[in-house]
């Protein structure tokens, strides 16, 4: 159960970073798959997207763990920093980097994140 709550939070997150997905024409409902949500996570890294930095932190909680690689890779982009987070971390160690990074969001720490040279 609590796998599909993580999965479900998930591609919530997904839907908020970029504030689109695909829609179901029947049902008119939005469905994310797994690349929809990769793919939004990474043009959120690419164009630098600092008001995407709240949403990936979120994801950082991913059960997936390509999900959490993607994830602080766009952040490592955006902000120049990895807050110690390691995707494939255990979970007591994952969860004081994202604590980490839950509080530089509420300091808004990274208003002015930098821009790194591609």
């Amino acid at each position: 159960m609590q796998h599909l709550i993580r999965a479900t939070s998930t591609v919530t997150v997904a839907i908020l970073l970029m504030g689109c997905a695909s829609t179901n024409s029947e049902s008119h409902t939005n469905i994310v798959t797994p690349q929809d949500q990769l793919r939004l996570i990474r043009k959120a890294g690419e164009s630098r997207d600092r008001s995407a930095v709240p949403q990936l932190v979120e994801t950082l909680e991913s059960a997936d763990p390509v999900v959490r690689m993607m994830a602080i890779q766009a952040l490592d982009r955006i902000t120049g920093t990895r807050l110690g987070y390691r995707p494939y971390g255990n979970d007591a160690y994952r969860r004081e980097a994202i604590d980490r990074w839950v509080e530089a969001v509420r300091a808004d720490r990274f208003a002015e994140a930098r821009t790194k040279v591609p």
